[in-house]
């Protein structure tokens, strides 16, 4: 039997909008495991956020993995314990923060445990809200972590061109020390350049001997682009953004609210 390895976004794909997972997807990534296939979670959600919902669906035997924060800590859920990480320094940290709040923009960062932040706002509390990980509001984040984080997000729930520019300011310095990626039209993250689903693709195909040709990637936002290009197969939501629907092979006629990640599978996998 030849095994194949599915990645999939959370938010906009494999979740629906109230943030949770159908009966029919979760009936056909029963049958992916039972087949002897592999399922990964490709999120840029925090590691904390990914392992609930893992846990809240059983997910902790073999086959089922996590690539949080865009790839940047990837994770065997029935080992409970990361496989690779690629953290950001925390000079670095304090530069994106800082230049975050010149803008008017809220920043933060993680631990193990927390979202990490000097700010206590409606952002902030929209975010947690969201992923379901608690915050702790601290003086200075920097001072505050005990190793380097995995990665910095800058928020910006009224505008999204706002972010845009601070990207555009933010690109000459993290030129050869991180990347930026937009998760979500609001949410603009910046990693070890190291830490992009796509390079965790070839990663856990590499880990585990299977050709990339073997490979399926689902996702709706700029984030997941490199992922669905580096795959045998990329396939983009129904509801995904233009262009992540231009870098796909196929795009899904369900959308995530109706089973599109079962019908991904269906096509492509069993």
């Amino acid at each position: 039997m030849t095994t194949r390895i599915l990645f999939t976004d959370l938010d906009g794909t494999l979740l629906d909008h109230d943030k949770n997972i159908s009966p029919g997807n979760l009936g056909a990534i029963d049958q992916l495991i039972k087949a002897g296939h592999k399922f990964v979670i490709a999120t840029g959600r925090p590691i904390q956020s990914a392992i609930k919902i893992a846990r809240r669906y059983n997910w902790t035997g073999d086959g089922y993995y996590l690539a949080s924060y865009n790839g940047g800590l990837i994770y065997d859920c029935s080992r409970n314990e990361a496989i690779v990480k690629y953290p950001v320094r925390r000079e670095y940290v304090r530069h994106i923060l800082d230049e975050a709040y010149k803008s008017g923009l809220h920043a933060h960062t993680y631990d193990d445990i927390n979202v990490v932040s000097e700010r206590d706002n409606e952002e902030l509390r929209q975010y947690t809200k969201a992923i379901a990980v608690p915050a702790v509001i601290v003086p200075d984040a920097v001072s505050y972590l005990k190793e380097d984080p995995i990665k910095v997000i800058v928020i910006s729930a009224a505008s999204h061109e706002v972010l845009d520019s601070f990207r555009e300011h933010m690109l000459p310095w993290c030129s050869g020390k991180l990347t930026t990626v937009f998760s979500h039209p609001t949410l603009l993250e910046f990693a070890h350049p190291k830490a992009t689903k796509g390079l965790a693709v070839k990663f856990m195909c590499g880990h585990f001997g299977i050709p990339l040709k073997d490979s399926v990637a689902a996702g709706d936002e700029e984030n997941d682009i490199t992922m669905i290009e580096a795959a045998g197969i990329g396939a983009a939501m129904s509801n995904a953004s233009g262009i992540t629907k231009a870098a796909a092979d196929y795009v899904t006629e369900n959308d995530n609210d109706h089973d599109g990640i079962a019908e991904i599978i269906n096509k492509f996998i069993l």
